[in-house]
């Protein structure tokens, strides 16, 4: 991964084919002490697992995929859970070959073209703690 452009709070980086990007946007974001913030990005995965959130059950449905897709549209945010840990929440469209189209929340994306991320840093924190009737972990009030 490498910043392509720095600009106060505003952070564009490249990831280079073969990393995974879940993994090296929370590594940046704890060298750079973010602890709220906007993700969005596009470019090309070989790889991802992505999941679906069956509030019934109150959990993630896994899938993984080993084919290369178009990252349509990557969109999340930066928080911290309730012991201050870092929460990156990630979902993203991805399209096949074919035209058709998949989605969910990013559990891992490997690039395998260009990755290209935006990440807006806010001030303060966006704070996040479990709730007992969806079995998440929700943005709490300011």
């Amino acid at each position: 991964m490498k910043i392509a452009n720095e600009d106060g709070n505003f952070y564009t980086l490249n990831f280079s084919p073969g990393e995974e990007i879940v993994f090296q946007i929370a590594k940046f974001v704890k060298e750079k002490g973010i602890k709220a913030g906007h993700i969005t990005g596009l470019g090309a995965a070989s790889r991802l697992t992505i999941a679906y959130y069956n509030l019934d059950d109150k959990k993630y449905e896994k899938k993984e995929f080993r084919e290369n897709v178009e990252i349509c549209s990557l969109n999340g945010n930066i928080a911290t859970g309730k012991e201050g840990e870092l929460i990156i929440h990630l979902h993203g469209i991805f399209s096949r070959r074919d035209f058709t189209t998949l989605g969910g929340h990013i559990v891992e994306l490997v690039i395998s073209g260009a990755g290209e991320i935006h990440i807006t840093a806010f001030k303060g924190e966006i704070r996040r703690s479990y709730d007992e009737n969806t079995g998440l972990n929700l943005m709490q009030e300011k």
